[in-house]
């Protein structure tokens, strides 16, 4: 008997998706990788955006803004402000191909979380961010860490 198209998707996406990662790291230098994960990234974040962007418009403050992004916006962590960043650290991966067992963590999977992070703040603060990935599970730490620079304003 023939598995269901859905069953038959799910099994080729376990293997498939995991090849790609493996190409990706085999085929592509680490500047190309950064470029092809972070725009996926900003596409997983593509669902979020219109609760982004309400969460925009009503929040009161930047210190509301993040309230209500940990409120609403589903994360493996807690999103503070420090010293005009904002910062999150997560005991698990937070990317839920990683947690539906599509795919195992690694290095460049990570990549991907970084663009997530990168088109969230964007939206939500209406302005560029740049993201840095101080520690990933995936890439042996025993935290993820990120830390968003929003830009500053063009006069």
């Amino acid at each position: 008997m023939k598995p269901a198209t859905s069953e038959l998707a799910e099994g080729i996406a376990r293997i498939w998706m995991p090849a790609l990662f493996e190409a990706l790291d085999q085929y592509t230098t680490e500047e190309q990788r950064i470029k092809i994960l972070e725009h996926c990234g900003r596409a997983c974040g593509k669902p979020d955006m219109d609760d982004v962007r309400r969460i925009r418009e009503e929040a009161k403050d930047r210190e509301h803004l993040l309230q209500l992004i940990n409120e609403r916006i589903k994360w493996c962590g807690e999103w503070v402000w420090e010293d005009g960043k904002i910062h999150t650290v997560c005991t698990e991966c937070g990317c839920p191909l990683v947690v539906a067992g599509y795919v195992d963590n690694s290095p460049t999977l990570c990549l991907c979380s970084r663009g997530w992070v990168k088109a969230v703040f964007t939206e939500a603060l209406g302005e560029e961010v740049d993201v840095e990935l101080l520690q990933a599970i995936g890439r042996g730490d025993e935290c993820c860490e990120f830390l968003v620079h929003p830009r500053p304003r063009r006069s």
